[in-house]
């Protein structure tokens, strides 16, 4: 009857999946079933009798864990690492329970091992993802108060360089003409060895509009045109917006030590980061367009007014902290309405932005051109000597007197201007008493005979034939 038992034990405990071991009182293994021999890589025979903690990472944490089983009568999830002879880990969670002989008294502990290698991993992972998405939504959040397209640059890239770890790569830009991507920051590789320019046809994930993953495994992707020699595994992360192509995120990364499951894990990871960058970047460049609008002359291209008085209220704080002088310059087409009237309407605009264009050519620095109103503009330069300014406009005006314009098959007559200057602080302290003086001088001007440039002060004939 006891063999019968014995061998009832022993199937028992050979059916386990477990590890199962018994341990004496001083620490001796007892008996071990071909689950433990598995994990260890050593056979029953060489198990039994030899200590238990010497097949741990950890002996002396495996010894506490037996001795406190045999203090307390039992030990739950308990925590160790088994050694492989191979040197492979299994991390594990012992449960142990001391069990008695015929007498009642302790004789061993049985320990049971759950092999929780695969749930570590899954709960790392979970960690690693909760603390990437957490650093999306805090990019996401520092995007969404970005106030222009060059303060979202440096953000994405540094949520892509903790997102990916030892990477490398870099941003890129479509330019204003929509035909070429401009590297506009990078990380991890100097710029020397990325394209700073390219084609988007170069780009496989651009033509496809979606994730292009390459020299991983034994995919068949080809390589981009942009990707240099000798270049490892990449990503391409085309960035649209509504259908719209705004830029391309370029990751090398070393997705070769990793397996399907984990590269599917990082383009999950990159797709996301990309969903966020995408959006607050077509946001950025739907608000910059927007504004872009509201502060230019749409006929000449030039500022309008709305912008010139933010900018000349700014300036001349500017000027009154480090004492310097600013000019006021009203200019304007001398009988426009005979070209309006006489040529149509078309031939006017093309006055405008003929008139526009050499406005544009003649400032510097940072000299501001706008459209005023109809056939009015306003220039305002921060020379610091009044006459080198006077020298200036004059000559910006003898410039227009020269110009020719052709409308059609149509020679129209010649354009002349007159110019109203008021000077900071001399004219006045603010914007609008420097705009009226300006204002005024070019009435002066044009009751004098035009094409003329006249100072607000005392109506005096500045020109210079």
């Amino acid at each position: 009857m006891k063999n019968v038992k014995t061998s009832y034990a022993r199937s028992l405990i050979e059916a386990s999946l477990d590890p199962l071991v018994t341990i004496s009182a001083d620490g001796k293994i007892m008996d071990v079933n071909s689950a433990t021999e598995k994990v260890t890589g050593v056979p029953r025979q060489e198990l039994i009798g030899s200590d238990f903690s010497n097949y741990f990472t950890d002996p002396q944490k495996a010894r506490d864990g037996y001795r406190l089983a045999f203090s307390q009568g039992k030990v739950t999830d308990y925590p160790l690492a088994i050694c492989h002879v191979s040197g492979h880990i299994t991390e594990v969670l012992y449960n142990a329970t001391v069990y008695r002989d015929e007498n009642g008294d302790v004789a061993g502990i049985f320990a049971a091992a759950r092999d929780v290698t695969a749930l570590k991993k899954a709960q790392k992972e979970l960690e690693a993802a909760i603390l990437q998405m957490q650093l999306v939504r805090e990019m996401t959040d520092l995007l969404q108060s970005c106030q222009k397209m060059d303060e979202a640059y440096p953000i994405i890239k540094a949520a892509l360089v903790r997102l990916f770890a030892n990477s490398s790569g870099g941003l890129y830009m479509l330019d204003a003409a929509r035909n070429s991507l401009v590297l506009v920051d990078a990380w991890g590789i100097s710029e020397s060895e990325l394209e700073t320019v390219f084609t988007p046809d170069e780009c496989w994930g651009m033509r496809r509009g979606h994730i292009h993953i390459a020299r991983v495994g034994q995919t068949i992707n080809p390589v981009c045109g942009h990707v240099k020699q000798g270049t490892g595994p990449y990503l391409c992360i085309p960035l649209l917006a509504h259908s719209r192509a705004l830029g391309l995120i370029y990751i090398e990364c070393q997705f070769g030590s990793l397996n399907a499951e984990d590269v599917q894990r990082e383009l999950s990871i990159a797709e996301t980061a990309a969903d966020s960058a995408r959006l607050a970047l077509a946001n950025l460049a739907l608000r910059e367009e927007l504004h872009e609008l509201s502060i230019r002359d749409p006929l000449t291209g030039l500022f309008n007014r709305r912008f010139l008085e933010e900018v000349l209220d700014r300036e001349l704080l500017r000027m009154g902290r480090c004492g310097k002088m600013l000019a006021v310059a009203m200019i304007d087409i001398d009988h426009f309405k005979t070209f309006n009237d006489s040529y149509g309407h078309d031939a006017g605009d093309e006055v405008l932005k003929k008139a526009a264009q050499l406005m544009m050519d003649f400032r510097v620095g940072s000299d501001i051109v706008c459209r005023y109103g109809g056939e009015e503009f306003v220039v305002v330069t921060t020379e610091i000597q009044p006459d080198k300014i006077l020298q200036r406009l004059d000559a910006l005006r003898r410039v227009v007197e020269k110009l020719s314009i052709k409308f059609g098959n149509q020679q129209l007559p010649r354009v002349t201007v007159s110019i109203g200057v008021a000077l900071y602080p001399a004219h006045g302290g603010n914007r609008l008493d420097l705009l009226n003086r300006a204002d005024q001088a070019l009435y002066v001007a044009k009751e004098a005979g035009r094409n003329r440039l006249i100072i607000a002060d005392n109506g005096l004939d500045a020109q210079h034939n």
